[in-house]
């Protein structure tokens, strides 16, 4: 089983990407870590020929991914690596090589793959310790940007000869500014892909018990949270759940990050004690699973699950963990009007690269160009680069294992959505301060206006010495 929510807050939160409420695999390949995969080769063999292939324009492409995408250029040379963590039946780098080779024949690429995406973090944090060590491309996931973004570890992506923010426009903007340094005027890392939270549901099962099955009527439905509440309750009744765990309903009303782009704490007001109110109330009608592991997986197959909140990209392990029941889910957007990030990666050049140009060559080909992004989109990406969710891939595929439905096109509709989320080093700390005080609450029934603002004085105490000092910092 691989079930994973990345819930708006405990996505940017957790170590290691499990949140509450579930269990099973990692969404990363955990067998091999340090495998090499060296594409000399494919660099000879691309690269020895210019293929007419290489000179047409898709013209699905915006005109300046055009521009770039037609000349072989055999200026740039020499060797980069690329350190990421895709999951080992992820082949989008490799593929993405070959095209890449077509403009650039005499750079190589050295690929190392780790584990997981807190190993490639933790690595390239060595490396800066170290002085030495760091690759010349990285793949960092999202959670982990806030590892960088205070230090001088990364190269900004603005100035010549990258010029990136002519792409600004490419991107969304809640997107595209995840990705700079604290103080906002450096742009760390170009964004991968944006999967947006969604609502996977078993259509069948809830057409049964007369509640809309068609995922358009589905999410407008449960905008209201006593559509919600009363569906859960009469699913319940049979033994079935469409809530995970307790404080699932918190989690959606809640913001990406603790702290908005100016230090200013997020988690206190009105949502946050209606999502507080709603939890408590999840809790005292036993309306969540709160299920894990192997007892999960098993509700997920015989019907006890009837929903769950997860990410796009959750698709396509859905497959494997309820195979038995396909053409019976669809997916949808998320309950009472939220939206929330479901994970996303970007590509980043470490300043101890020795050839940032072939590295920023690599990552335009990679993210700004369609043909690049046609190589992630075939392992279910979603891109956070705009014009490549227009590619019938994404606005015209259709799913069988969700009834034939538009999956793509409607997680491609989520994007732009999706809320605003500025990382810092103040969130891991603030974690442990904020889940404390909620599940108090959640044991002792406290008033939730009272519960929340003791928690920001609590956070706010915490914080104050480090806060100081970024502020300090991005003034600068």
């Amino acid at each position: 089983m691989k079930k994973m929510l990345y819930v708006s807050i405990i996505l940017v939160l957790t170590l290691t990407v499990a949140l509450t409420g579930c269990g099973g695999k990692s969404t990363e390949d955990t067998g091999k870590t340090d495998t090499v995969t060296q594409t000399d080769a494919l660099a000879t063999d691309a690269g020895a020929k210019t293929d007419d292939s290489a000179k047409t324009v898709d013209k699905a492409s915006p005109d300046k991914a055009a521009n770039t995408e037609n000349k072989v250029n055999t200026d740039l040379f020499g060797e980069i690596t690329l350190w990421h963590h895709l999951n080992k039946d992820d082949k989008s780098f490799e593929n993405v090589m070959v095209g890449f080779n077509k403009k650039y024949p005499n750079v190589k690429v050295k690929v190392v793959k780790y584990g997981s995406g807190y190993e490639v973090s933790n690595k390239l944090q060595t490396a800066v310790a170290a002085g030495t060590g760091a690759p010349d491309v990285v793949l960092i996931e999202q959670s982990d940007i806030n590892k960088f973004n205070g230090t001088d570890s990364l190269t900004d992506l603005l100035p010549t000869p990258f010029d990136a923010g002519r792409y600004r426009d490419d991107f969304p903007q809640n997107i595209w500014e995840k990705f700079h340094s604290l103080n906002h005027k450096k742009l760390l890392a170009i964004p991968v892909d944006a999967p947006p939270g969604v609502m996977f549901y078993r259509a069948d099962i809830l057409e049964e018990n007369g509640f809309p099955s068609d995922p358009e009527e589905l999410g407008t439905y449960m905008e209201d949270p006593d559509n919600f509440i009363n569906m859960a309750q009469m699913l319940k009744a049979q033994g079935k759940y469409i809530i995970d765990y307790d404080t699932e309903i918190l989690d959606l009303l809640s913001d990406s990050r603790f702290f908005d782009k100016d230090l200013k704490y997020t988690h206190i007001g009105d949502k946050y004690v209606q999502g507080l109110d709603l939890s408590k109330k999840v809790k005292q009608l036993g309306l969540a699973s709160n299920l894990s592991g192997d007892a999960w997986n098993k509700a997920l197959n015989n019907g006890k699950i009837a929903m769950m909140w997860s990410a796009s990209w959750y698709m396509n392990w859905l497959k494997q963990d309820s195979k038995d029941n396909s053409g019976r889910w669809r997916v949808t957007r998320q309950p009472m009007d939220t939206y929330s990030v479901g994970g996303g990666s970007a590509l980043a050049i470490p300043l101890q690269s020795k050839n940032k140009e072939a590295a920023w060559a690599f990552i335009e080909y990679a993210v700004t160009t369609i043909e690049g992004q046609k190589e992630f989109i075939k392992f279910n990406s979603i891109p956070a680069f705009k014009p490549a969710l227009q590619v019938p891939e994404i606005a015209d595929s259709t799913e069988d294992f969700l009834g034939g439905q538009k999956a793509n096109a409607l997680f491609a509709s989520l994007v732009d959505k999706m809320p605003p989320d500025y990382p810092s080093s103040l969130e891991d700390p603030v974690w442990k301060i904020w889940s404390s005080g909620i599940g108090k609450a959640m044991k002792t029934n406290q008033d939730s206006h009272a519960v929340l603002k003791q928690i920001a004085d609590d956070v706010e105490k915490a914080v104050a010495a480090d806060k100081a000092k970024l502020l300090k910092e991005m003034g600068e």
